[in-house]
């Protein structure tokens, strides 16, 4: 049985992920009025109007930071949906892991560094594994296996990990539901 894709954590990240680009710009212009009203030569000098500029431009671009973090959670969330939508068979290895369950999903996910290559590595595994249910139940949907590893190495550049790479993402996820869409009416009208 093929689960609903999920959408509302698909469009929430991008909701977040073009909501910190705001908040990212907004630093910008931020932390040049505050170089503008920084005393010239001295960096050092801390206080009055330049320092309330780079205090605010600060938080700007904090609230951009956290708002890309939920943004990769909910990113999370729709990957670890599609994953459970492949048939046991072909989610059981990832890398070192044998049997990867949700908690492997999210668990590793946040392990700096680890992080990075455990998403190219499931994106990959999902990519080929609809390429291997397609042998068994043909869908005319590609699979935009190439479009997700280049987001996800995107992901892995500043500032493209910001600017692009969740659009990105968003154009390879959109295509994914495509396929289960696809076989979730395939799958209906064979029980049929």
């Amino acid at each position: 049985m093929i689960q609903p894709p999920a959408k509302t954590a698909r469009r929430t990240a991008l909701v977040l992920s073009a909501t910190a680009i705001g908040f990212s710009l907004g630093f910008g212009v931020l932390i040049r009025k505050w170089w503008a009203k920084s005393p010239p030569g001295s960096l050092a000098e801390f206080g009055g109007a330049a320092a309330l500029w780079l205090m605010g431009a600060l938080v700007l671009l904090l609230v951009a930071v956290l708002l890309r973090i939920g943004a990769g959670i909910c990113e999370l969330l729709w990957l670890e949906r599609t994953w459970s939508n492949l048939p046991p068979p072909l989610r059981r290895r990832v890398g070192p892991i044998d049997d990867v369950q949700p908690i492997h999903v999210f668990g590793i996910a946040f392990i700096p560094v680890v992080a990075w290559f455990w998403k190219y590595a499931l994106v990959s595994r999902v990519s080929h594994g609809l390429e291997q249910v397609r042998k068994e139940t043909p869908f005319s949907a590609p699979v935009p296996r190439g479009l997700g590893l280049v987001a996800v190495v995107l992901g892995w550049l500043p500032p493209l990990n910001l600017y692009l790479a969740p659009f990105l993402w968003e154009m390879y996820a959109r295509r994914i539901d495509v396929v289960y869409g696809e076989l979730s009416v395939l799958h209906s009208s064979t029980r049929t």
